[in-house]
């Protein structure tokens, strides 16, 4: 990195690792642009905001964004607002408060130039605030590629590794299948799961289901319904990618709706890129990798990955090297640099 002062700040309202948003939408990037040379880094709330030629904010819905943005605005600096989920979409559904949606407001009167995470999104925040078209830019999370994370060490995790085994073992004939993410209540997550764990069920071969979230309660709950075998596991950054490879096949189950129609391609990437197979229903994103998964084809999709596994390897392959190349942290720092570069 070249010395003195950085020019860009990047801001987030929490830099934990453990996120995978902030993983994938920041550190990530920012390390790749960092080792580039670019004279960006995590924002200093001890900088006078101005003493930036921008500030990218992702995942910024704090007080503390709005009155940076405020004061980079009228500076005259660039605020590059970073946009990965449809808060609007979410207070409509009740999972964001009036002020949260207040303060995002804010910070879209602030923002001199917007950036989106997919292309979907970008349509909708616009058609939402007929405003918020100045200077757009889609660019795409990074992900994690398998091969550069560590395997899990600690006793906790070994733990939990332990207890997948067990289970998986007592099932040595089923199609191993695992579904992962979280919750958005009626909106995604575990919403969408009861249904396709009743189609899992009625497959003609035996199948198991393991579920890997945060919210154990949750599944509990529901978990009384399915008619399968199934196992939990609390979501553990180590243990993450472990887990995934110890399965053939990710089931995705999206429901269609305002919330769910902009997100991004992440969770069956991730499955295919850990060596998975994937079926799911379609969203505009998920249209990217319909030539090497199972896209709103269940029964199809199911039995192909239970039957032909040897002969689904050459599609999965050219899956893992389509992500490789295009969702590497450094093939996405070369889009946010040529976003700054205009700056």
């Amino acid at each position: 990195m070249t010395g003195g002062a950085a020019r860009f700040g990047w801001h987030a309202d929490s830099y934990d690792t453990s996120l995978a948003s902030i993983r994938y939408r920041l550190l990530m990037p920012l390390a790749a642009l960092r080792g580039e040379g670019v004279p960006i880094e995590q924002f200093d709330s001890a900088r006078d905001p101005a003493s930036y030629d921008a500030v990218i904010f992702s995942k910024s819905h704090s007080a503390g964004a709005v009155a940076a943005a405020q004061a980079l605005r009228a500076a005259g600096r660039a605020v590059v607002l970073d946009l990965c989920d449809n808060l609007i979409a979410a207070h409509a559904a009740r999972h964001v408060s009036d002020a949260r949606l207040a303060r995002f407001r804010a910070m879209l009167d602030a923002a001199t130039h917007l950036t989106f995470s997919t292309a979907m999104l970008a349509e909708q925040i616009g058609a939402a605030v007929p405003s918020a078209t100045i200077n757009r830019r889609v660019i795409p999370d990074a992900l994690d590629m398998p091969d550069s994370l560590p395997p899990p060490t600690t006793p906790g995790g070994l733990r939990q590794m332990a207890a997948l085994d067990r289970f998986l073992a007592k099932h040595p004939a089923a199609l191993h299948a695992i579904w992962f993410g979280k919750s958005l209540g009626s909106v995604s997550g575990y919403a969408h799961l009861h249904a396709v764990a009743d189609r899992l069920a009625a497959q003609p071969f035996p199948i198991t289901l393991t579920v890997v979230s945060n919210a154990p309660v949750r599944w509990w709950l529901g978990r009384w319904r399915w008619r399968l075998p199934v196992h939990y596991v609390g979501w553990r950054q180590e243990t993450a990618t472990a887990v995934l490879q110890r399965h053939r096949v990710a089931v995705l189950p999206v429901a269609s709706n305002d919330y769910t129609v902009g997100k991004t391609i992440n969770r069956p990437a991730t499955a295919l890129l850990a060596g998975l197979g994937v079926v799911a229903d379609a969203i505009p994103s998920y249209e990217e990798l319909r030539p090497f998964v199972a896209l709103d084809d269940w029964d199809g999709g199911l039995a192909r990955y239970h039957h032909h596994w040897p002969a689904e390897q050459p599609r999965l392959a050219a899956a893992r090297e389509h992500l490789a190349v295009r969702y590497s942290a450094q093939a996405v720092a070369r889009e946010w640099q040529a976003m700054l570069d205009t700056i």
